[in-house]
């Protein structure tokens, strides 16, 4: 096996030391002009090039999405119901409607990701079949659609024919590029479908317990309900600022006042609601 060392980096002090070897020996000038060119051509070296610029991109960028979405309705939801039903006076009945709302919501949530993930496979699937047919049936329209998809960034015919001639031979790469490019459509995992569904279900049942925690501890609802409103404020804030961080930096303190206000919001109409129903009830 071979073994690969890391490039020299091309530095002004080694073209310095190259310039002074030449002026002593000019018969080696070729050999070392030519060292200096592969210190700034890496590409020329046989040698296995190490890139020191980490490109900080998301590996699973499905599964944030599904982890935020899961989350997000499991702290704001259960959030709610927790708040209407305090209203009541009664823990109890806060704890068995939370807990029979979080495993609903938790199956409800996971079978909705399922089958938009499912929804998702077939729609490519049924694309890539009506793009195969038309690689097959219509191959100079489609190469005309590539021509059109490139000649914004300055490539003419002539430029992309290498790459025609590799197309005209190999169709299934063909439709593959068509599939990117032109519909911008990736081909799903497999296993996106279930994965999608767990995570939104488990990131649903994790945020959702959270609102009903304090109401297992205490028997007083409006204490229960003030701890409760506290613990959750701050995982909604802590919850937004954290996805603002990775969706949109420089406005996480935003993001994560708005995730406040909405699930304040969401519990205080929840709240509000279940109130006055109950007051009118009593009334009666």
């Amino acid at each position: 096996m071979t073994t690969y060392q890391p490039l020299q980096r091309y530095s002004k002090e080694f073209e310095k030391r190259v310039s002074d070897d030449r002026l002593l020996s000019s018969d080696d000038s070729d050999l070392e002009l030519g060292q200096i060119n592969n210190h700034r051509i890496p590409h020329r070296h046989g040698q296995k090039v190490f890139k020191e610029h980490v490109e900080e991109h998301f590996a699973r960028p499905e599964l944030v999405k599904d982890c935020i979405l899961g989350l997000a309705d499991g702290l704001t939801v259960p959030f709610a119901l927790a708040a209407g039903l305090s209203s009541l006076g009664d823990t109890r009945i806060v704890i068995y409607g939370g807990l029979a709302e979080l495993v609903s919501g938790a199956i409800s949530m996971g079978l909705g990701g399922y089958l938009a993930a499912k929804s998702e496979a077939e729609h490519y699937e049924t694309e890539r079949e009506r793009e195969a047919r038309e690689v097959e049936l219509y191959p100079e329209e489609e190469e005309e659609e590539i021509i059109e998809l490139f000649e914004p960034y300055g490539l003419d015919r002539s430029s992309m024919e290498p790459m025609m001639v590799k197309f005209r031979q190999n169709t299934e790469k063909f439709v593959d590029f068509m599939m990117r490019f032109e519909l911008n459509l990736e081909l799903p995992d497999p296993n996106r479908s279930w994965i999608s569904a767990l995570t939104i279900g488990t990131s649903y049942l994790l945020g959702g317990f959270i609102p009903l925690l304090p109401y297992f501890f205490m028997d007083d609802t409006n204490q229960a309900l003030l701890v409760s409103v506290l613990v959750t404020s701050i995982t909604l804030f802590a919850f937004g600022y954290i996805k603002s961080i990775y969706l949109r930096p420089k406005q996480a303190l935003i993001g994560a006042l708005q995730t406040l206000t909405i699930g304040a919001v969401a519990a205080a109409c929840s709240y509000g609601i279940v109130a006055l129903v109950n007051e009118s009830s009593s009334t009666e």
